[in-house]
């Protein structure tokens, strides 16, 4: 039988950029297994995997995006305004993002 370690701390990585690079990829799964992991994709990550969704399949962990980032880009990307948006990408408000932040041991940015 498999023993799960009890994960009571959580840390937010806002992806920048996809794919994500080895050594990213090598900390986030790292830190998975001390505490719950929050990524929030932003810039060319989100514009990337809203218009390649499939790219998410396979990767284990929930990925969120901020709703005034997706409205910011739905009015400035025109290959995204018609583009539905990735079931699979979690939306947060400003006041969840900002809360999810706030209680976070660690906020990390991969560029």
């Amino acid at each position: 039988m498999f023993e799960v370690p009890e994960v009571t701390e959580q840390c937010v990585y806002y992806v920048r950029r996809w794919p994500l690079a080895d050594h990213d990829r090598a900390l986030l799964q790292q830190s998975a297994l001390q505490q719950q992991v929050i990524l929030i994709l932003t810039e060319n990550a989100l514009t990337h995997l809203w218009q390649t969704p499939d790219d998410l399949l396979q990767f284990p962990y929930t990925c969120y995006a901020i709703q005034t980032e997706i409205q910011a880009l739905r009015a400035t990307e025109d290959d995204l305004t018609e583009l539905p948006f990735p079931a699979f990408v979690m939306q947060l408000n400003d006041a969840s993002w900002v809360e999810l932040t706030l209680q976070s041991q660690l906020v990390t940015h991969f560029a």
